[in-house]
């Protein structure tokens, strides 16, 4: 552990001596893993005239990272205020199943939600006059890429330009009472106060491993719900889960118990193709599975038993889509999300709703035009250091939504592209997801 704080600080040293604009000789006592990140950031800074401090404390923060990954410390299982204390945490491994029964490993990307109900009173109605498109703020994330890397499209890119709707998000009024309603909505007892300098309201029930926190954030109204040790979400025994057409239905009733379901999602049976049921664990697991085949009645066939949960899953994660208006929303602020446990218990809510107005049209520019911009470095794209081409297989219009500790107002359509990274042998390292605004600028 000493030796790691040692290599961190040394790398520190040398990367603040880097973004100071000085020129830095590193001695033999720095490891091949610092001399590499050094290296690569020293060629990503020269890619910039003026590094902005956002992208300074990305590429700290990347590099960190990549340093850490190779030096592969072994790491505890964080508690739920450590887990949603961090916007982007680690990523534990999930595992789809399919309804061809086939098992494929995914990524869980721990994320952020938003809302603007939790409990809270109505949003307020009044109405301010609508801004023109410059005043429109996204705050998309810092541009990660090597100077070096080369761009391919693998599918056609429209040269049309065209126009969108934006819409004005309501704000509501989030406060101790509120949340302590919807607390007693999910069996809390007492009452809700602010934490964190008053930028979340908390209600804390239970003890010990039974612990359970209700975290609403005041700026977004995301609500997250969850047991404050990981033991329930990643038990060290066996889980008993119900099956993946079950784990929907708790999720449904949950969020229609706590007052929690979006306009629009009247009953499961309208949201079901779009609602998504996930394996989650702690670790990888990667098999193929088939169904167990259903003993046949004497007078007619069964119905083919439903897939069972692959080795190692602690709990299924169900998503529910989050639209505007008939366009898939995307960003840390686009999904909620159930986690469903032993014995079919939810044991995490990750929760977010944006009531909007509509406020008209605006112009917005082609998809080849937005993908130029990406290359040129003005969107969001974070890839691997040694990503060497990057190649677009997918381009979607949809609107962005920030992150829950932010006040949003308006929510703007952005493109969404979506492909795969390779390195320099043309082998895949990883699947990316990158954005450039797409409201035009005159």
């Amino acid at each position: 552990m000493k030796k790691d704080k040692s290599t961190e600080k040394q790398f520190l040293e040398y990367l603040d001596r880097l973004l100071a604009g000085e020129e830095i000789s590193p001695g033999d006592d720095v490891s091949d893993e610092v001399r590499s990140a050094l290296e690569h950031a020293r060629k990503m800074l020269a890619f910039r005239q003026e590094p902005s401090a956002e992208f300074r404390a990305e590429l700290r923060k990347r590099l960190l990272r990549q340093i850490a990954e190779k030096q592969a410390p072994v790491v505890r299982r964080q508690g739920f205020g450590e887990r949603m204390a961090d916007i982007f945490p680690p990523r534990p491994v999930l595992v789809a199943v399919t309804s061809t029964v086939l098992v494929v490993l995914l990524i869980f990307v721990g994320t952020f939600w938003y809302s603007s109900r939790g409990g809270a009173p109505a949003p307020s109605t009044e109405r301010a006059a609508a801004p023109s498109a410059a005043e429109y703020s996204v705050r998309l994330p810092a541009n990660i890429m090597p100077e070096d890397v080369a761009f391919a499209a693998e599918t056609s890119l429209s040269a049309k330009s065209g126009q969108a709707a934006v819409y004005r998000i309501q704000s509501t009024d989030i406060t101790t009472e509120s949340v302590t309603a919807l607390g007693q909505r999910l069996g809390f007892s007492g009452e809700a106060a602010f934490i964190d300098g008053g930028t979340k309201i908390a209600m804390y029930d239970g003890a010990g491993e039974d612990m359970r926190q209700l975290i609403v954030w005041t700026a977004s109204g995301a609500v997250e719900y969850g047991y404050v040790e990981p033991e329930k979400l990643y038990p060290s025994y066996p889980s008993e889960l119900p099956s993946q057409p079950e784990a929907e239905n708790i999720a449904y009733d949950f969020l229609q118990q706590a007052d929690l379901l979006p306009p629009g999602y009247h009953s499961l049976a309208k949201i079901k193709d779009e609602t998504t049921v996930i394996a989650g664990g702690g670790y990888s697991v990667s098999q193929r599975y088939a169904a167990p085949a259903a003993e046949a009645a004497p007078s007619a066939p069964s119905a083919p038993a439903a897939p069972g949960a692959p080795l190692g899953t602690t709990y299924w994660l169900v998503g529910f889509p989050f639209f505007v208006n008939g366009m898939e929303a995307t960003g840390p602020g686009s999904k909620i999300e159930v986690s469903v446990g032993d014995g079919g218990e939810v044991v995490r809510l990750l929760w977010s709703w944006r009531q909007m107005s509509p406020l008209g049209t605006d112009n917005i520019i082609s998809e080849k035009q937005a993908f130029q911009d990406l290359i040129q470095g003005k969107g969001s794209l974070e890839v691997p250091l040694d990503c060497r081409q990057v190649v677009l297989e997918q381009v979607q219009l949809k609107y962005w939504l920030d992150p829950p500790s932010e006040q949003q107002a308006y929510a703007v359509p952005v493109y969404e592209f979506t492909g795969q990274c390779l390195d320099k042998n043309g082998k895949t390292l990883e699947d990316f997801t990158a954005w450039t605004k797409a409201l035009a600028t005159n």
